[in-house]
């Protein structure tokens, strides 16, 4: 096929292809037309040729290869980003995946990277995600959308869960010792038996939320909303008592309140080293 020099230059714009393509043109054409010029009427040595071209063109050769060498590794850095950026988002897809077993791999490769602490799962979409037992303590979900979410018997040990939707979530028995749940949604979330020892829940909503079992010793309740919530007397209040119909709610969330209980500073360090035994 005849190659139309023309027609492949402005095929799709001057890429930078093109452009080499044309400057190594250009350059041959100086070669070419360069000895006659320089040399009228003699006829061509090739080791004059040499001798009056080889510094310039060795010269070029090394910029050339140098050149080379930092574009390719410029591109090396660049391919090596967007192949660890792929590989988070894929990550985090699984870690949304309503199998189980897959969003388990997922959380322990995203913690052997560091990517469950980093921010990289804040405000990220995991409705209806089964993460039944999977160990996301000391994860960054803030703002995460984890409605519907199947969180029964996970580790979420001191999580940042701050503004997150956990709307209608199943947390049953999960530890939540040191969570950060400030203005979360646990709209009618499923909170049987969960250990929120320190736990902080200022403003959060906990509206129909199940709390039948849970543990809130020294938890912070400041401003959160308990209407039809549900509680039984297995239900540890902030103060250690148990709960009871006769409990004043308001003690617990409103600051105003003469008998106000203000949480220790006490902070939980717990990880996954917890037992079961914990949430009994």
């Amino acid at each position: 096929m005849k190659l139309n020099l023309k027609q492949y230059l402005s095929g799709s714009g001057m890429t930078a292809q093109r452009a080499g393509v044309l400057f190594l043109l250009a350059g041959i054409f100086v070669i070419i037309i360069g000895y006659p010029i320089a040399h009228p009427g003699e006829p061509f040595d090739f080791r004059i040729f040499v001798s009056e071209t080889y510094t310039n063109i060795s010269s070029e050769l090394i910029g050339i290869a140098i050149t080379v060498l930092i574009i390719d590794a410029i591109y090396r850095k660049y391919e090596s980003r967007n192949q660890e950026q792929r590989e988070r988002e894929q990550l985090i897809r699984q870690l949304g995946s309503s199998v189980n077993e897959v969003a388990k791999r997922a959380s322990e490769e995203l913690r052997a990277r560091g990517w469950l602490s980093d921010g990289s799962l804040q405000e990220m979409d995991f409705r209806i995600a089964n993460l039944e037992a999977v160990k996301l303590w000391g994860s960054d979900l803030q703002g995460a959308n984890l409605q519907w979410a199947k969180l029964k018997h996970a580790n979420l040990n001191d999580s940042v869960l701050a503004g997150a939707n956990l709307t209608q979530a199943n947390l049953q028995a999960a530890r939540l010792r040191g969570a950060d749940l400030r203005g979360a949604n646990l709209f009618e979330a499923k909170l049987y038996r969960i250990n929120g020892l320190n736990a902080l829940l200022q403003n959060a909503n906990l509206n129909g939320a199940h709390l039948q079992g849970a543990r809130l010793e020294n938890a912070d309740l400041r401003g959160a909303t308990f209407t039809d919530a549900h509680f039984d007397e297995l239900t540890i209040m902030p103060d250690g008592a148990r709960w009871s119909s006769e409990c004043d709610l308001e003690r617990f969330t409103n600051p105003a309140h003469p008998n106000f209980f203000r949480q220790q500073t006490i902070r939980s360090d717990a990880t996954e080293a917890d037992t079961e035994t914990d949430l009994l």
